[in-house]
């Protein structure tokens, strides 16, 4: 009769290709579609230069990161329903939670910098009014909550901090709106479809690239920090709430790329070659099938995480024969 035994978790791979890379060319290849996505928008506002387009790059960046980061925070670190895994639960969420305080500590003061940056030239170039007034508000209180949650004191209990955090993810949601209104109201006069377009393509992108920086330089080095099997099961269960989320986000903002693209180029094939906007536009489509390739195999290859079980549960144990 077959006996089930525990895996020991993988910290190093083995294989001629470890199958964790995949998240990292995922993180990277989004990374690289961001910055010619921001091209093809500052373009758009006579401001292609790369000092102007590295600028509002690094802003919604780091606002990507702050938005990820804080939906994964408030929304998908959860207690044990067990009480014999709740200390272990709260030690890991503990570790994350510092973890992600480090980082939003470096990200907060970019993030800062490189907006109100954004709100003086957006203003120069003629967007004033709602847009100009509730982007000063929304940066205030935003700064102010995020900078309570990484600097204000640690509590015992992690799970109290998710209050905070999703606050602090329905204010910068807020702030992609606000984005979204600079860009449209140049571009396109702010009318309402492509103001309702862009802020899905903003939030979809914040939402998935912060979640995968929390997957790649917060959950996974928590987790090999204190591993056992219920810091296995926090995690996993984690990854798999945002793996669910994803489903909803990736598709937003695959779509909304596709619509915002059709207006400069239609479906012509030709105008995607006939110029360098057409050729970033180009560009830009086949990392985004790179993407959607590496999110069907990245879970098929249990290449989630290089530590057994994270990716599926059942692959923390298996049959002795």
């Amino acid at each position: 009769m077959s006996t089930l035994q525990p895996l020991l978790p993988v910290s190093k791979s083995t294989q001629l290709l470890d199958k964790y890379v995949l998240p990292k060319v995922a993180l990277t290849v989004i990374t690289i579609a961001s910055f010619i996505g921001i091209w093809l928008t500052m373009s758009t506002h006579g401001a292609g230069t790369w000092s102007q387009v590295a600028t509002r790059w690094l802003h919604l960046v780091s606002f990507a990161a702050l938005a990820g980061g804080f939906m994964w925070k408030g929304l998908f670190t959860r207690p044990a329903q067990k009480q014999a895994q709740q200390p272990y639960f709260i030690q890991f969420t503990s570790a994350s939670f510092a973890r992600f305080r480090r980082l939003t500590q470096i990200i907060l003061p970019i993030f800062a910098l490189t907006a109100v940056y954004d709100l003086f030239r957006f203003a120069g170039w003629g967007v004033n009014g709602w847009i100009v007034e509730a982007e000063i508000y929304l940066l205030a209180m935003i700064m102010l909550a995020a900078g309570v949650d990484a600097y204000g004191r640690r509590q015992k209990n992690p799970f109290v901090e998710r209050n905070l955090a999703r606050f602090v993810l329905l204010l910068l949601l807020l702030d992609a709106l606000v984005l979204a209104g600079f860009d449209v109201t140049l571009a396109q006069g702010g009318q309402a479809w492509p103001l309702l377009v862009r802020w899905l393509h903003l939030a979809a992108f914040g939402l998935w690239f912060g979640g995968a920086v929390w997957n790649i330089f917060i959950t996974v080095p928590a987790a090999r920090d204190i591993v056992s099997v219920p810091v296995v099961i926090a995690a996993s269960q984690q990854l798999e709430r945002f793996r669910i989320a994803v489903r909803l986000i990736l598709p937003t903002l695959i779509v909304s790329g596709f619509i915002q693209a059709y207006r400069y180029v239609g479906f012509n094939l030709n105008a995607l070659t006939a110029s360098t906007f057409g050729w970033l536009i180009l560009a830009k489509l086949l990392l985004i099938g790179v993407l959607i390739v590496v999110f069907l195999t990245c879970p098929m290859w249990r290449a989630c995480s290089p530590i057994s079980g994270m990716c599926k549960l059942d692959d923390l144990y298996a049959k002795e024969r």
